[in-house]
């Protein structure tokens, strides 16, 4: 891979989406493009020879017009391997172009050849970088200009230097607009990133106030109590044990590793409100906490508190939608519903996976082991966020 191409590793949802739909418009535009010149660059068939035609088809519209099967392909690396063959055989051709034409074409004519140079430049657009693309196009419309110039015949008027920026302003327009529809997906990627960071930190913070408060509540419960009672009654066998049961409760506090341990699942809750709270504290709560729920691992509840937190962070964009939050524990694990009667997403015409990408789900439910999540929308009906955590199931085999 070139310096001046951008890694396929780190394109976001976000710019993904982007360049997928910039990449499917392209290539149809090549299909087009193909069809309406077909018939001219038959006709230049006195002037350069038919098998280079052939050949220099192959190396131009085919990359180009493979960019609408690539933009469905899994591998988004697809769509630079069409971009980099189609830049590099377009410049090939233009280069032998100049080297094999024998013959001029009325000035009413034009050169098929020389009219890609804008298209080929947008694909650039899409994987390399912006300087690297606009340096393609000043050199691919330079010469396509040039190609034009020598080809047609009774040029003497023409001033090949004011062509040349013609050509490259009008086609700088489209690549620009490239060039900043995909810096806006990328813009978009990094702010979600930024935001399931800000979720996580969040999330730690209550998680430390929630430990802080446990320990607080320790020493007023266990350890004054003790004192107390010592005070009043003297040392009898039973303050004795409630003293080493509270040293030993301390003990464990001290020793434990905060960051792994797994949570009570009312801590759990406590942890995902206060996140919630962060957002808005008046969005009503409903909790239905099961006497015999299982413990949840830190990490899976900070990665629903931050997803929680996200999705009613995004249903607040519905200016008149009534939200309500639903927590349910049970032994089997955990789930957090947040719903809203608002629009839906019918103003968002893509794929739930992308819509979910957008809520930064994927990225914050992926984090832990046994979290799950799945978007429920429906267009003036609202939208349901449900994220999970399923208590793992122990292997009977390997016991």
């Amino acid at each position: 891979m070139t310096p001046a191409v951008e890694s396929a590793t780190r394109i976001g949802p976000a710019e993904d989406r982007v360049v997928r739909t910039f990449a499917g418009f392209i290539g149809a535009t090549a299909l087009l493009f193909a069809v309406l010149l077909a018939p001219g660059a038959i006709k230049l068939s006195d002037i350069i020879p038919s098998w280079w035609t052939a050949i220099a088809a192959i190396l131009v519209v085919v990359p180009i017009l493979s960019l609408w099967p690539a933009s469905r392909a899994t591998d988004p690396r697809w769509i630079g391997r069409c971009v980099t063959a189609a830049a590099a055989g377009y410049l090939v051709s233009l280069v032998s172009w100049l080297f094999l034409v024998d013959g001029h074409i009325p000035a009413n004519r034009d050169v098929w050849l020389a009219t890609f140079p804008g298209l080929v430049s947008m694909a650039t657009a899409l994987r390399w970088r912006p300087a690297a693309s606009l340096t393609y196009l000043a050199v691919s419309a330079g010469t396509a200009e040039l190609v034009r110039y020598v080809t047609r015949e009774n040029q003497q008027k023409v001033v090949l230097p004011v062509e040349i920026v013609s050509v490259i302003v009008y086609s700088a327009l489209f690549v620009v607009a490239t060039i900043a529809a995909v810096s806006t997906g990328r813009a978009l990627d990094r702010a979600i990133r930024a935001s399931v960071q800000h979720s996580a930190s969040s999330a730690a913070i209550a998680a430390r106030d929630i430990e802080r408060g446990r320990f607080h509540a320790l020493i007023h419960d266990r350890v004054m109590s003790t004192l107390l009672a010592l005070s009043r009654l003297g040392n009898t066998p039973d303050l004795r044990d409630q003293a080493a049961s509270a040293v030993t409760e301390l003990d464990r506090l001290r020793n434990s590793n905060v960051a792994d341990e797994d949570l009570d699942v009312r801590t759990a809750v406590g942890l995902i409100r206060a996140a919630l709270v962060q957002v808005d504290g008046d969005v009503p709560v409903e909790v239905d906490i099961d006497p015999q729920s299982a413990d949840v691992p830190r990490a899976a509840t900070r990665s629903i508190a931050s997803a929680a937190a996200e999705a009613l962070r995004h249903s607040f964009r519905q200016a008149d939608a009534d939200r309500i939050i639903v927590i349910d524990a049970c032994p089997l694990g955990l789930r957090v519903v947040v719903a809203d009667n608002g629009g839906g997403l019918e103003q968002v015409p893509a794929p739930e996976l992308d819509v979910e990408a957008a809520f930064g789900l994927r990225q914050r439910m992926a984090a832990s082991d046994g979290c799950a999540y799945a978007v429920k929308s429906e267009p003036g009906r609202g939208t349901q966020v449900v994220l999970t955590w399923t208590r793992p199931v122990p292997d009977r085999d390997a016991a």
